[in-house]
């Protein structure tokens, strides 16, 4: 990590002057790689299966804060990872400008398109729509500065052979012009051949290649973020999500507790009432407390009834 990069926890490293940029994705979507080429940054990359990217990192560059986050659905614990975005953002107090919303071209899924989802519907709330741009990642096509030149005649081609695809189509609809085309392939390591070798040539002229693909991303994001200015998104919403996550990750603990008590009564594993056993669950108090006692008293010989038959 090098000296001007930082872990962050809190906006404590963001200038409140500075244009704030967030990358979001999928794990292996291409969010570091496009945090290093803007940032001018080195962090260590993943691939498309697990994230080398355990922290949230930030790097200031021409009045930007570029910031690198955790990727969802990764290998470990998603709910997990999910809590940690969102711990993170509503800690940064002053909010943040734009979100870089990362998704690979060449592995484009259902699975996909409902994580896209998932995200801006309970992660950011679909206000941040207004503060998004969408990023498609591992486009190999020749034609990349044409495709991000807006108006052009491969472009238009482009997002019509793309909304040719529902699941596409469903998320091009939310960003408008707010869509480029972005090639992160990583160069080859070419430092075991000898000098001059075909080898050497051959990597020599594909890192070449792979560096001029890059710049003419780096172009046409930098213009981007320079001239787009939505009103910044606040987070205010961050901290009731957090409690809805902790609640409903409590909740499927209870449910499965109560699924087990169930299932031993049902079986007649269990000498101890269904009531009873009740009486220890929180989720069943607050529903069982609301009835007077002649109340609860059918409502037990109706539920032991169920069971029985």
């Amino acid at each position: 990590m090098t000296d001007d990069q930082s872990v962050i926890n809190s906006d404590e490293n963001i200038s409140n002057d500075n244009k704030v940029v967030i990358f979001l994705g999928r794990t292996g979507s291409g969010k570091t790689s496009l945090f290093n080429l803007l940032s001018n940054s080195n962090q260590r990359l993943g691939n498309s299966v697990s994230s080398t990217t355990k922290n949230f990192f930030t790097k200031s560059s021409h009045d930007t804060t570029f910031i690198d986050t955790i990727g969802f659905r990764d290998t470990e614990n998603e709910n997990e990872h999910k809590l940690k975005v969102i711990l993170f953002l509503k800690e940064i107090r002053n909010g943040f400008d734009i979100i870089f919303y990362c998704i690979r071209m060449d592995v484009f899924t259902s699975d996909e398109q409902n994580l896209f989802s998932e995200i801006y519907e309970t992660v950011l709330t679909k206000k941040a729509y207004n503060n998004s741009c969408l990023l498609i990642t591992f486009y190999t096509r020749p034609d990349i500065d044409e495709v991000n030149t807006l108006n052009s005649p491969e472009r238009q081609r482009l997002l019509d052979e793309f909304r040719c695809n529902p699941k596409f189509n469903t998320i091009l609809d939310y960003f408008d012009n707010r869509i480029f085309f972005v090639d992160i392939r990583q160069e080859e390591n070419f430092t075991d051949y000898s000098f001059g070798s075909t080898k050497y040539i051959q990597y020599q002229t594909l890192n070449d290649m792979i560096n001029e693909r890059k710049q003419i991303v780096y172009k046409h994001l930098n213009k981007f973020i320079e001239y787009f200015f939505p009103e910044r998104f606040d987070c205010e919403n961050m901290k009731t999500l957090r409690d809805i996550i902790y609640k409903n990750d409590l909740l499927e603990k209870q449910l499965n507790e109560l699924k087990e008590i169930i299932s031993d009564i049902a079986n007649e594993r269990s000498t101890t009432s269904f009531y009873e056993l009740l009486r220890f669950m929180p989720i069943t108090n607050m529903f069982i407390d609301v009835f007077e006692i002649s109340q609860r008293q059918k409502l037990e010989k109706r539920i032991n009834k169920v069971l029985k038959h």
